[in-house]
């Protein structure tokens, strides 16, 4: 199911991709534009929209698209395209070799299929509704880990300083429970890897839909469970996701209760 929008979709991932890797390699710091004061835009972002843009309204031209860069294209479809071309632009733009391009594609609502390259180590992950998860073709799940003293554990936040306090309080309180705490600053890329057993959970605030929306199927087709702060199921309006295996999952929400920032 969704074979052919699959395969648009890897294709288009990988040649933007492609192009932003070569960019990489060229850019100095410093090229890049603030769209805020806090958040960076450059031409590769747009040039990578550019080439993701031509390969999917070729293939499916009825289709929608939401696009960080270039908002809402709305087309009366079932079907809507969600792209993120350039996950990571401040790594990308200061040297950092963490970023992605990025889609995800939802039908009436519902997230079937999500697509993430990272150029770097030419890695292809992927996932469709019922379909299960994969990198580079290869079947994989989320961890076997059910301690939070030998979890791996992730964050990242959104614009705002009420993000922030938030994103310090969980940065601080796995840094000294869980294993180690991490942020790469690539929220596509730290989903997948959470989908294939590299991370172990989790958690974000403030979240944009682009940001989310691939690593989302990736996720729960890998076996894990994801949730907005809430404990409600994850739709395409939520700004907070925490996600885990099974195991794992129920414990990071007691110490997200014990820290605050989840409803008792």
């Amino acid at each position: 199911m969704y074979k052919k929008e699959l395969e648009v979709a890897k294709k288009a991932t990988r040649d933007a991709g492609k192009y932003l890797g070569k960019e990489f390699l060229l850019w100095s710091r410093g090229k890049g534009q603030y769209k805020t004061d806090r958040e960076l835009v450059t031409k590769c972002d747009k040039q990578a929209e550019k080439i993701i843009f031509s390969y999917i309204q070729k293939s499916f031209p009825d289709y929608a698209i939401l696009s960080e860069e270039s908002g809402l294209l709305n087309k009366k479809s079932d079907y809507f395209w969600v792209v993120d071309p350039l996950d990571g632009t401040t790594n990308f733009t200061n040297h950092l070799p963490v970023f992605t391009s990025s889609i995800a594609l939802f039908h009436k609502n519902e997230i079937v299929m999500g697509v993430t390259y990272m150029p770097i180590l030419d890695e292809m992950y992927f996932a469709t509704k019922g379909g299960g998860f994969y990198k580079n073709n290869k079947k994989l799940s989320v961890s076997k880990i059910k301690n939070i003293k030998q979890a791996i554990m992730s964050y990242n936040h959104g614009k705002g300083i009420a993000n922030t306090h938030k994103a310090y309080k969980i940065y601080e309180h796995f840094h000294l429970n869980a294993f180690r705490c991490r942020n790469i600053y690539s929220t596509t890329l730290q989903m997948a890897m959470v989908a294939a057993g590299h991370i172990d959970g989790y958690i974000v605030s403030g979240a944009k839909l682009w940001d989310v929306a691939a690593g989302v199927i990736m996720i729960t087709e890998a076996g894990g469970t994801l949730t907005d702060w809430q404990k409600k199921a994850w739709n395409k309006k939520s700004k907070t996701i925490i996600c885990a295996n099974k195991s794992l999952y129920p414990l990071v929400l007691r110490d997200m209760k014990k820290l605050g920032l989840l409803k008792k």
